[in-house]
């Protein structure tokens, strides 16, 4: 659980405070129970169609507390970009929420294949997440809001994710000010047999490039030819 500086400044003074993000957690968690399914039943179904075997390469959850005061896009893609480069912290002293599963031989081949693949897959959760709390809306105009997506991320590699999102009021904690809860779970899945087929759409794409390329240079070629 994450809180902005003024929420965490609260919850230092007033045991009463964590007590009620507490009872917010357990309320978001409980409305976006349907969410979490969506999630699985996404990644169930996209290896189902492809046909391909997977297996998690990493997965989380972690809900961010903001007041409606410290609100902005870039507060909360701040904490975003915190929780993608959580996800590739030391795999021995992983925090809280976030867990590594054990690397294959063939993922572990994929990971070497791919350069700089922890800022990748970070500025892919960054542009994911962050496009979909965009969509929310600001905190003060915020209600319930839940969406699921998946994002291919090369050499095998997909990003699942589920955000839930909701705003409360209290009048014992705060007098004009909201609170905004944001819930993020995420996992990256491997499989080697969409490697495959991503790679055979790369080398597809590079032909398609050269044989563009080669015709572009033709039509020049014709036309220096003609007006010669």
């Amino acid at each position: 659980m994450g809180h902005s500086p003024s929420i965490a400044e609260l919850a230092a003074k007033r045991t009463a405070f964590n007590d009620y993000l507490k009872t917010l957690e357990s309320q978001l968690d409980q409305k976006a129970a349907g969410t979490e399914r969506a999630l699985q039943d996404l990644i169930t179904n996209t290896y189902k169609t492809g046909g391909w075997h997977h297996q998690v390469y990493i997965k989380g959850q972690k809900t961010e507390f903001m007041l409606s005061s410290d609100w902005s896009l870039n507060n909360v893609k701040k904490i975003i970009g915190a929780i993608g480069k959580a996800m590739f912290g030391n795999s021995k002293d992983m925090p809280n929420g976030i867990n590594i599963e054990a690397e294959t031989e063939k993922m572990g081949a994929a990971i070497k294949g791919m350069a700089n693949l922890e800022l990748y897959m970070t500025a892919k959760v960054f542009d994911v997440l962050s496009g979909v709390i965009e969509s929310f809306g600001s905190s003060s105009s915020l209600t319930y809001h839940t969406e699921v997506k998946t994002e291919p991320l090369g050499n095998g590699f997909r990003l699942f994710a589920a955000i839930s999102a909701d705003s409360f009021k209290s009048n014992e904690f705060f007098k004009s000010d909201s609170i905004s809860e944001y819930m993020y779970t995420f996992e990256v899945h491997f499989s080697d047999q969409e490697a495959s087929q991503q790679a055979s759409i790369m080398i597809t794409k590079l032909y398609e490039d050269q044989i563009t390329a080669f015709v572009q240079k033709s039509e020049d070629l014709l036309r220096r030819c003609h007006v010669v």
